[in-house]
């Protein structure tokens, strides 16, 4: 006789599941180092707080948008809201 759960761990239908749910997860941990690289590198940040990372004097200049950091973003935001 096979058990109930034994049956369910087989089904399809979890096997699914479980596949969609690791790839939205590893998907969504991979999107802040992105932007976070995106920023980094184009030394383009969203406050004055963040841009001591890069110097020391407030520098209101890196303060701006940047198309690619947006874009990344963007895309961030709309996975986040789908899931």
């Amino acid at each position: 006789m096979i058990s109930p759960l034994k049956s369910m761990m087989d089904s399809q239908v979890l096997q699914s599941f479980a596949t969609y749910a690791t790839i939205v997860v590893l998907k969504m941990m991979l999107m802040s180092p992105l932007t976070s690289y995106f920023r980094l590198t184009r030394k383009v940040f969203a406050n004055l707080e963040d841009t001591k990372f890069v110097s020391s004097a407030e520098d209101k200049k890196l303060v701006r948008t940047d198309p690619d950091v947006e874009r990344v973003r963007r895309y961030e935001q709309h996975l986040m809201s789908r899931e």
